[in-house]
């Protein structure tokens, strides 16, 4: 009978040991973990804005807690930016973050109220960056803005940046034409209604045989040399 109580007691205290053991082991596993930091970050796909800006922003400039800096936080701190339309925050092994940015372009420049407009349609009143916007160089009406907005984000990037300057030039016909100044010295009167057509400008313009002038898009698709 007394050998039966020695046994049940060793197994007690083997297991009592081994419960401490294993909370031990399991705590200081805890703290390591907690306690490994960020190793590397690597920012993508950014064009505009640089990788200390991006860091900064995540709110990970000092490699802080890699268990503890969530994926979802991360990218909410991101998208607070007006220059960042969309972010992902994907985690590796041995601590290193990969963050993706989908930045905001700039459509335009309003010089009437010295605002940039990027296409989420955010208004802000500096850049980051160095940038060649085009410039809108008179007041749009509000019943006319906010459909023009809409429309030019809409028109290719590759044609946008043909753009130099646009005039708001309403005619006794449209009250929603537009006169643009393009960089290659042709000038286009375009309407709302027509704004899509200035996808097709490359093909036009390769037509004109190095000829300058006006091309009427709002009344029709002809061209008269200056």
């Amino acid at each position: 009978m007394a050998k039966k109580i020695v046994k049940r007691r060793k197994l007690k205290l083997i297991s009592i040991f081994l419960f401490i053991l294993i909370a031990i082991v399991l705590y200081f596993l805890i703290k390591f973990s907690l306690e490994f930091k960020i190793q590397n970050i690597y920012v993508h796909n950014t064009k505009y804005l640089n990788d200390e800006y991006i860091i900064e922003l995540a709110g990970i400039e000092e490699y802080p807690s890699f268990i503890l800096s969530f994926s979802n936080k991360l990218e909410s701190n991101l998208l607070q930016s007006p220059y960042i339309k969309n972010a992902t925050v994907k985690k590796a092994f041995l601590g290193i973050i990969n963050i993706y940015i989908e930045e905001s372009e700039v459509l335009f420049y309003k010089e009437y109220d010295k605002k940039y407009v990027l296409d989420n349609f955010i208004e802000v009143d500096n850049l980051l960056y160095d940038f060649s916007s085009v410039r809108v160089i008179n007041y749009i009406p509000d019943t006319i803005y906010s459909t023009f907005l809409s429309k030019f984000a809409n028109i290719d990037l590759e044609v946008r940046e043909k753009i130099s300057q646009i005039k708001y030039d309403p005619s006794e016909y449209d009250d929603s034409r537009f006169l643009l100044y393009m960089i290659d010295g042709n000038y286009v009167y375009i309407t709302i209604t027509k704004m899509d057509s200035l996808n097709y400008y490359n093909e036009i313009y390769s037509t004109l045989e190095g000829k300058k002038g006006v091309l009427y898009l709002d009344s029709g698709n002809h061209f008269q040399s200056f």
